[in-house]
């Protein structure tokens, strides 16, 4: 197969705000600061340019033990508040023998990979790449570059699908075509393709056309 799709995670196969907002509560409640609702870290993980060490925790201790606890408890959590979207395993079946598939997420690669091993869909992936993986976050676009260059895909067989505009920047970025899915966590700008869950089954069709 010389065709690749590129998935992020997080609002595009899967729905881990509850457990990203529990954990980054937690740190906040050992800072003695008021948690945040769902709604409000979606929206500052999803916009591209913030500094979200001091949105989230205020310098109130250095990042780096910050970090720390929260990766201790988002590891313990991760798999407990979060679902697969609907007709994403289905998605997923349909493409395995067409396109090469990968996931790219600015996740730490082991929370990836124990997510989507816990959903069983992981066998689906060539690779599960996370930010610690290549040293870099979307919307760089080491990790495209990576996929490409790895499984000898060209620029013109490849699809990136997200959720965000970080997504769409990393996919501008990297020279390949984006595919916004509209179920997701953030907004989008100008996408090639918009997949909504009402032609989600029709997935094949529309990567032909593009």
């Amino acid at each position: 197969m010389d065709k690749m799709i590129i998935f992020d995670m997080d609002g595009t196969l899967l729905d881990s705000s509850r457990s990203i907002t529990k954990s980054i509560n937690y740190v906040r409640s050992k800072l003695d600061l008021q948690p945040f609702e769902v709604k409000e870290v979606v929206k500052l993980i999803n916009e591209p340019d913030n500094d979200l060490p001091k949105l989230f925790y205020e310098n109130k201790r250095p990042y780096s033990e910050c970090r720390a606890i929260f990766e201790k408890h988002y590891i313990d959590n991760c798999i407990i508040d979060m679902d697969i979207f609907d007709g994403v395993k289905d998605m997923l079946e349909a493409l395995k023998d067409k396109y090469q598939m990968g996931v790219l997420t600015n996740a730490y690669g082991n929370f990836a990979r124990k997510m989507l091993k816990h959903l069983k869909i992981d066998h689906y992936f060539k690779e599960i790449i996370g930010s610690d993986d290549i040293d870099a976050r979307k919307p760089d676009p080491k990790g495209i570059y990576y996929f490409l260059d790895k499984y000898k895909i060209d620029k013109e067989k490849a699809f990136f699908v997200g959720d965000s505009l970080k997504d769409e920047e990393c996919a501008k970025n990297g020279g390949i075509k984006y595919i916004f899915v509209d179920w997701g966590f953030g907004e989008m700008q100008n996408p090639d393709v918009i997949l909504t869950r009402e032609n989600i089954y029709q997935i094949q069709n529309i990567l032909q056309g593009c």
